[in-house]
């Protein structure tokens, strides 16, 4: 039982400090889990952290049936364990509610540093949830279907608004429900030292369980179960594979970047799709990394280094700027930043953190970018516009701008580089396959929220 306590008094840490100090999830989650020894502990510590972030609008309803006051006004240690046994209790079925109960009395004088006053709350209430579980009335969509989805779904009542004012209610509850579910751990094979059969059956040797093969990504794979963390596996300690979503790993792929041409990719950093293109390639030509960055493109290398690859030269540069690249290129992958609304489901803090203001801010950026970019395409080139959200100002809008600006370039036509992929998706997907662009959406395709724009600079 100790190293479950652990394992929730270093969550329960981990959640204050991300509400408190605005630090991030991920970051914190990746410095923090090694002083767990034990596997399980570190999943069942990120599985607390992520659930409870994901999941807090709908804990702190359920947990206010059971209070005077608003979860609000709490300490924030003693939130934050209210939270994660409430979490237990609706979601996970691990211990029974009596060891929830108790172990999150024992953290609240642990990590809370409480008093009396607060270990009592923290058993009356959590022992209430446990006798009420879901029977309570839910907040009346037919009254306000943006705070009712916004409670039961756990997302900003803004971006409720914005999705059902776009979308209508029944797909804004579908797309919420997708952000909730679990992402699957999508990886690609390192297909300059063996395909992806070769690296599903190594990696089930390796003790990796439920590998299947992916249904987009031609070079991936999904893992359900896997023998440790990821960066252990000798798999990918030996370079066979890098994690990345599917969608992510269709925008390098959809380049259609071929041996021997010269690519430039704005904003590569973290490297994902710059090793996607050089495998395409065969490692045979010239990709040209760009990253404002200096420790990110420090990934770049490193990446390139276990995978194998010798074609990519990085450079710190502005995407906006981008001076002294030597000459055009045949291909140039723009990937700006952006929202993150497509990955809710793997960036649990995220939806937190961003505002209304932070998705109107980006598009005049991503517009100079892009812009910018498109100076370095060749004739007869190609031109690729990527971003992991699902914002039209974020996506159609700034391709719409950019061609009002930049008549040379025109819509590539991307039906033929999918038609494999015909019978899993509808007419939507294929009218805007065949004007070059795509909009891939959590909850309709399974994959992260992407958008994929391809244009061509006429001759």
């Amino acid at each position: 039982m100790a190293d479950e306590v652990n394992a929730r008094s270093l969550a329960a840490r981990l959640l204050t400090r991300i509400e408190r100090d605005k630090a991030f999830a991920n970051i914190l989650l990746r410095q923090d889990l090694p002083v767990l020894t034990k596997g399980r502990d570190r999943q069942l510590c990120t599985a607390l952290v992520n659930g409870v972030l994901k999941h807090r609008l709908t804990l702190d309803y359920a947990l206010r049936r059971h209070l005077r006051k608003p979860v609000g006004v709490l300490p924030v240690e003693v939130r934050q364990i209210l939270r994660m046994g409430a979490f237990q209790i609706l979601w996970m079925d691990r211990l029974p509610v009596s060891a929830v109960v108790d172990e999150s009395v024992k953290l609240v004088r642990v990590v809370g540093n409480s008093s009396e006053r607060y270990t009592g709350l923290t058993n009356a209430v959590l022992r209430r949830v446990a006798q009420t579980m879901w029977d309570f009335e839910w907040p009346d969509e037919k009254k306000d279907a943006v705070y009712a989805l916004s409670t039961r779904y756990s997302h900003p009542q803004w971006l409720v608004k914005r999705w059902i004012d776009r979308w209508g209610a029944v797909r804004t509850e579908e797309l919420c429900g997708a952000n909730n579910s679990e992402a699957a751990l999508c990886v690609r094979a390192n297909t300059l030292k063996g395909n992806r059969e070769d690296l599903r059956v190594r990696l089930e040797e390796e003790g990796c369980r439920g590998v299947t093969l992916s249904r987009w990504a031609p070079d991936g794979l999904c893992i359900e179960d896997l023998a440790g963390p990821v960066e252990r596996l000798p798999s990918y300690e030996q370079g066979y594979f890098v994690v990345q979503d599917e969608s992510s790993q269709l925008a390098g792929w959809l380049t259609g970047a071929e041996p021997g041409e010269r690519v430039l990719d704005v904003c590569s950093a973290p490297g994902g799709k710059t090793g996607s293109i050089a495998q395409r390639m065969g490692d045979c030509g010239e990709i040209v990394a760009v990253d404002a960055s200096t420790k990110k493109l420090e990934l770049v290398r490193q990446m390139c280094q276990r995978l194998g690859i010798s074609s990519v030269e990085t450079r710190l540069g502005n995407g906006c700027v981008l001076f002294g690249l030597p000459g055009l290129f045949d291909r140039v992958m723009v990937d700006v930043p952006c929202s993150g609304l497509g990955v809710l489901r793997r960036r649990a803090d995220l939806r937190w953190r961003i505002s209304p203001e932070g998705v109107a801010d980006r598009p005049p950026l991503q517009l100079a970018i892009l812009s910018r970019a498109a100076d370095f395409v060749k004739p007869g080139g190609v031109l690729m516009y990527t971003t992991c959200s699902v914002e039209p100002e974020e996506n159609f809008e700034v391709v719409k701008a950019f061609r009002g600006n930049r008549p040379d370039f025109v819509p590539d036509d991307i039906s033929e580089d999918l038609a494999f992929g015909r019978e899993m998706t509808g007419p939507e997907d294929w009218k805007q396959w065949k004007k070059g662009m795509w909009q891939i959406l959590p909850h309709v395709h399974g994959m992260d929220g992407f958008f994929i724009s391809r244009m061509r600079r006429e001759p």
